[in-house]
This record gives structure tokens, sequence and C-alpha cells, in this order.
């Protein structure tokens, strides 16, 4: 059975019309993508057909371990995501692949008002790993949510830069 959470920010100071106009500009999402810590990103697809946003990118994550095992792991920690987002719902799937033995996926949803938006992340992460998976699906559980608070940062700032 996967692990299963949640994660809920809130990013004030930006209205839910300011960011559905936004959102349909592909070059906010691509200077989100271009901040986020890794090396060697390389954005596959970034286009809007309809109200649909698909969003494929792929770098090596920037992870906690020692230079000389970067080096010999080269691409091991290289992670491929695809987000697809209805522009006019606000609902994304967010789907993780990597070059280990992880499955991860995300419905995010984007709801707010006149002065915030709300953001929640329902998260489903399955690391096929006999006997330590569970142990390795909490310790995703806690890159993830460190990776997420990062984005939601860069994003804000995105935002507010965009509308001043």
């Amino acid at each position: 059975m996967a692990h299963r959470f949640t994660i809920h920010a809130t990013i004030n100071g930006v209205s839910i019309i300011d960011f559905k106009r936004l959102a349909k500009d592909t070059t906010l999402h691509e200077a989100v993508c271009k901040r986020i810590p890794g090396e060697n990103l390389q954005i596959l697809e970034s286009v809007i057909q309809g109200d649909i946003y698909t969003l494929k990118r792929a770098y090596n994550l920037d992870v906690n371990i020692p230079e000389i095992a970067k080096k010999l792991l080269k691409d091991a920690f290289r992670l491929k995501r695809t987000d697809v987002t209805n522009l006019e719902t606000l609902i994304s799937t967010v789907e993780l692949g990597a070059n280990l033995p992880l499955e991860a996926s995300c419905q995010r949803s984007i709801t707010g008002n006149a002065q915030q938006l709300n953001i929640q992340l329902d998260w489903q992460v399955k690391v096929k790993v006999p006997l330590v998976g569970g142990m390795l699906e909490k310790h995703a559980e806690g890159e993830i949510r460190k990776f997420s608070d990062i984005e939601i940062g860069i994003v804000e700032d995105e935002l507010k830069k965009n509308l001043k």
C-alpha cells in the first residue's frame, strides 16, 4: 500500500483572478523550474492546448550526499516530472519518475479569493524495495515536503514579480 500525505500552503497578496491570468503564461512556469535546486534541467515540453497546460521536465536532484558520491552515481537521482494542469479549474496531476524504485504522484488544487491562494497537494508515494520501503517512503515524504516548500516560495516570488 502506498504512503499518503497532504501539504497545505497559502500565498498571501495574490488573488485567484491574477493567478489564473498569470498561470496562462508558460514563461512563468519555466522561470520557476529554473530556480528549483538541482542540476542539468531540461524542459522537455511546455505547451498549452485549450485549457490544459503540460509541463514535462527532468533534472538531477540536489540531494544531500558527498560530492564524490554524486560523481560516482551520476544520474541516479535524475527526476522526471510531468505536471498536467487544467488552467480553468486549477487542478493538476503531478507524476514523478526517477532512476530509483519510486512511484510518486500528486493531485494539486489551487483555490483562493481576492487576497490569497490556497494550495493543497495530495501525495501518494510508493517505494518498491522489500523490507525498507516504508522507511524510504517516510524519507521521500520529507524530501517532497522540503522541495514543495522551496517551490511554493519560488512560485510566490515569481507571481509577485509579475504583478508589479
